[in-house]
């Protein structure tokens, strides 16, 4: 059987209970290891091999063995492309899987080579633009997102592109990439439901406040949470807009974690509101709660594993609690103004080149 239709078999148990789907990755994994005996020179064949092998749960260290089985075996006679594809699945596990500084480095040698070797795997100019963008090196990253992007017109490589030119603060091309993305109707529901979510709070922070106003009514309609945005992100939209009854009416709904980065804003938001009592009488309950729940552990500190994760945990409230009175102490008392959050993060998805637990085009 080839490949890629081993590959959509795979791809069509993924909504499988794990033990029911463990039946056609180990079938296919039996046929697999006949075809790398038969030809050792399949790279796309171990590189199945090694992500079946971590679908069944075993130890990662089995898919990394079986990678560097592969290298071993064709290191003399990689092409270009059969060495791209190996690079960037190795990285994937080493990054994803592994973790670490050494795993990250070694994954950052082999996405270097393989873009060295003219990469045509928009997964390899993704991953490497993705660890870049979580250093911080942003402009690095929209250069890597837009190469993926020119290999394979992709709106979630497009996206990140822009969102890594608006973190290197070029805000203009960032929003002129988002509005060349942003459509509606939604078609590809995930990640127009994010570009309508960021291209919005743009729009909203640069003072085009009736385009991103539309945005948040056409979200506000739909149930964005099923297409992975907060509740305390769609919030936090409205608190750019300055539309603080909506937010507040969130808070209260979904009831976040008492944070003082958030409260902070609800507490703003009451305020502009005139509601100061209610102010007042949430930051009552909050501060009761968090009372309450250092007192119960104080009374059993042998409840915990270890005496050091108990003096953590005692410290860390203690110290929320602080913040967030001061936080609003800052509103009430000292008139701060709270600006908005500025986060920028990109669309993330799996970049294993025909990786058979999800769906590809």
């Amino acid at each position: 059987m080839e490949l890629h239709k081993i590959i959509k078999k795979l791809q069509g148990v993924m909504e499988f209970d794990f033990d029911e789907r463990a039946i056609f990755f180990e079938k296919y994994r039996n046929i697999i290891k006949l075809e790398i005996c038969d030809n050792p020179s399949n790279i796309e064949a171990y590189c199945l091999m090694a992500m079946i092998t971590c679908e069944l749960r075993e130890d990662i260290e089995k898919s990394i063995k079986i990678l560097e089985e592969c290298y071993d075996q064709n290191q003399s006679k990689f092409s270009d492309t059969g060495f791209a594809l190996w690079a960037t699945n190795m990285a994937y596990f080493l990054i994803e899987e592994c973790g670490g500084k050494d795993s990250e480095e070694r994954a950052v040698e082999l996405l270097s080579q393989a873009i060295s070797r003219n990469s045509n795997y928009p997964s390899t100019y993704y991953s490497y633009g993705k660890l870049h963008f979580l250093k911080n090196d942003f402009r690095k990253a929209s250069i890597l997102f837009g190469k993926a992007f020119e290999l394979y017109p992709k709106k979630s490589y497009k996206y990140c592109e822009a969102i890594s030119l608006l973190a290197s603060s070029n805000k203009e091309e960032g929003i002129s990439q988002l509005k060349s993305l942003y459509s509606y109707p939604f078609k590809d529901e995930e990640i127009d439901v994010r570009i309508a979510l960021t291209l919005g709070r743009e729009l909203a922070l640069s003072g085009s406040v009736y385009e991103a106003k539309k945005m948040a009514e056409i979200l506000l309609k739909m149930e964005y949470r099923e297409f992975d945005i907060e509740i305390d992100e769609m919030a936090d939209f409205m608190y750019i807009l300055g539309d603080y009854k909506t937010c507040v009416e969130l808070y209260n709904k979904y009831e976040f974690l008492e944070e003082a980065s958030w409260l902070n804003k609800y507490f703003y938001a009451l305020k502009q509101l005139g509601q100061i009592n209610i102010a007042e009488k949430r930051l009552q309950e909050i501060t009761e709660k968090i009372e309450k729940g250092i007192h119960e552990e104080e009374l059993n500190p042998t409840d915990w594993e270890s005496y050091e994760d108990y003096k953590d945990y005692i410290s860390s409230e203690t110290k929320r609690l602080k913040d967030i009175k001061e936080g609003y102490n800052k509103i009430f008392v000292h008139f701060v103004d709270i600006l908005p959050d500025a986060y920028y993060d990109i669309f993330y998805e799996c970049y294993y080149i025909n990786c058979p637990r999800h769906y590809w085009e």
